[in-house]
């Protein structure tokens, strides 16, 4: 019973002890937990340090998949052969050669059209004149009166508003077997409906009167040549169809 002071003096201290390192010391130091064994920390002084989970161990990470398209650029298409634009252009020729040619290309015209089925006023006919030889007729008539082709063809030739035809186009034909080309001359800038290689067909509207290029007055100078790219009176042939 002498030692009963002493003894409770150790007993007390290590109980204060026990308090002490239970409290200031996290839990979680204390213990290793079975997730942290498959973990490599490598440490270096003055080197790199790296972070890495063991192969096949660690949770798997799930993430949504994505695709990703890239558009397919859209051809710009190609604007058809057409007179209509303005700025002088101009496509196809109206010599005998391309006369010949558009007409190879197409079958025999069966039907005829006045260039003006309600009627129209000559002006200058074919022939010499003041101002030179004139290569065609002129045919009078009111601003953005249709313009009508003369027979089933193709366009060979077409223009912007340039030079002294201004808007202008040439229809080839064949006409008993032969090559027959017709030219219009002076519509409205824009007004062109047909550009190289439009089909057309005899009575088709094909422009609107005007006075582009070398005009004074609103009209269709209208010519009409052969394979052989000479121009000659139109009158005789139009008379001979019933479109005079």
């Amino acid at each position: 019973m002498k030692y009963q002071g002493p003894l409770l003096g150790v007993v007390a201290m290590t109980f204060v002890f026990g308090v002490a390192v239970a409290t200031s010391v996290p839990a979680a130091s204390l213990t290793t937990p079975d997730s942290f064994d498959n973990v490599q920390i490598d440490a270096a002084v003055g080197g790199e340090q790296s972070f890495s989970a063991l192969e096949g161990e660690g949770p798997a990470v799930s993430r949504d998949g994505y695709v990703i398209n890239t558009p397919t650029p859209t051809p710009t298409p190609k604007p058809v052969a057409s007179s209509s634009s303005s700025g002088g252009s101009s496509e196809g020729g109206y010599g005998g050669g391309q006369c010949q040619a558009g007409s190879d290309a197409i079958g025999e015209s069966v039907a005829f059209s006045p260039v003006y089925p309600d009627g129209y006023r000559m002006s200058d006919g074919f022939g010499p004149r003041s101002e030179g030889f004139h290569k065609g007729v002129d045919m009078l008539n009111s601003s953005g009166v249709p313009v009508h082709a003369i027979a089933d063809g193709v366009v060979i030739a077409a223009s912007g508003n340039g030079g002294t035809g201004g808007v202008y186009t040439s229809i080839a034909h064949k006409v008993g077997g032969q090559a027959v080309c017709s030219m219009y001359m002076h519509f409205i800038d824009g007004s062109l409906t047909v550009g190289v290689g439009s089909i057309v067909t005899a009575g088709q509207v094909i422009g609107l009167t005007g006075r582009t290029g070398n005009a004074t007055t609103e009209h269709t100078h209208f010519e009409m040549y052969g394979a052989d790219g000479v121009r000659y009176d139109p009158m005789p042939f139009m008379a001979e169809h019933g479109i005079g």
